[in-house]
């Protein structure tokens, strides 16, 4: 056997050993993907964490210049957080204390903006409940996955599709960053986030830049800011003033004692005889709060066509949900739902959309 020959042997054989591990990691379970993915940007594993973002909402002021904003999130602790927008105006505080979250604005109702922004940050760990957030998890359990490939910034995202309506994420497969994350509805997009410029922070990455897009265009984006050195006063995690509250069961272990909400009943939003007459189309936001027994109490709408809002809500507080547990109690939670009104989808969906609310 010539020198030669034994080198091209010797390169087929090392070939077949690594065969079989590019095959498994090329047919990897969508749903150990996912986790993958959530686990290496979960920020929430041990305190304090302080996530900040510089804040753009292009062309809101009415002048038509590009509004700012900060978010903060003071993290002490699964049991113990604070996120606020403490802009004059606005002033919107959510606080986890002592079991029960608390939370106060200066505006009536939480705006779409702010809520997808923070759907965006939930996205990347897919709304740990041991996360700064008010929604609750993703469902994971009941739901059929698809995959494909997409290529995103020069890179072959690995790209998985589940739920109603369809929640994509493209995930980077030699890193298990989350790329983009959209939600779409008949083939059209309705919203998505951009992740970019990945950093290191203690043993997990994390995106620099998210951007939020709704039908295609710029909703808002931020610039994010990681600290692991603050020391937050526990005064910061008192109730804040003539704030609501409710009761939220929390534990060190909260991240792995939950079992997701899962919507059970859903009814078609019907639409008025002079909304029909009128021929009107659109999405309504709607915020649903669900009791521990799964029932929607109360639909808040925070955008949409006011002829639909009605037939929107009455359809929301209809829905059924199994109950969202954490730490073996069932909780009331926040839900956004999006209830299409457009010709080929006359019913109301829950969105897998995650945030604050």
């Amino acid at each position: 056997m010539t020198r030669l020959t034994k080198q091209v042997l010797s390169l087929l054989v090392v070939a077949g050993s690594l065969a079989p591990a590019a095959l498994a990691g090329n047919k990897e379970n969508p749903k150990d993907t996912l986790q993958k993915a959530f686990q290496q940007a979960n920020l929430w594993t041990q305190g304090p964490v302080k996530l900040s973002a510089d804040i753009t909402l292009p062309h809101a002021n009415r002048d038509g210049s590009d509004a700012t904003l900060h978010y903060i999130a003071s993290w002490a602790g699964p049991e113990k957080w604070r996120v606020e927008y403490p802009e004059n105006g606005l002033n919107q505080i959510t606080v986890l204390s002592n079991n029960k979250l608390y939370f106060s604005s200066a505006l009536p109702n939480p705006l779409v903006p702010l809520v997808q922004f923070e759907s965006a940050i939930a996205a990347l760990d897919g709304g740990n409940p041991a996360g700064p957030y008010m929604f609750p998890p993703l469902d994971l359990e009941k739901v059929k996955f698809e995959s494909s490939k997409k290529k995103i910034n020069n890179v072959d995202a690995h790209c998985i599709a589940f739920g109603d309506p369809l929640m994509t994420y493209c995930i980077d497969p030699a890193t298990y960053h989350v790329l983009t994350a959209a939600i779409t509805m008949g083939g059209a997009e309705i919203s998505s986030f951009e992740f970019d410029d990945y950093a290191t922070s203690g043993s997990v990455q994390y995106p620099q830049t998210i951007k939020v897009n709704y039908a295609g265009k710029p909703l808002v984006s931020g610039k994010m800011t990681i600290s692991r050195t603050e020391k937050f006063a526990d005064a910061l995690f008192a109730a804040p003033e003539k704030a609501t509250s409710m009761d939220f069961a929390s534990c060190p272990d909260v991240a792995t004692k939950f079992t997701a909400p899962h919507l059970d009943k859903s009814v078609p939003a019907k639409m008025s005889d002079a909304a029909k007459k009128a021929k009107k189309q659109g999405l309504v936001w709607i915020i649903a709060t669900v009791g521990p027994d799964g029932s929607v109490s109360k639909a808040t709408v925070i955008g949409g066509d006011p002829d639909l809002n009605a037939a929107a809500t009455d359809a929301v507080q209809q829905d059924k949900f199994t109950p969202y547990q954490r730490c073996g109690q069932a909780v009331t939670f926040q839900k956004l739902i999006i209830v299409p009104f457009m010709p080929s989808a006359q019913k109301a969906f829950d969105s897998p959309a995650l945030g604050h609310g």
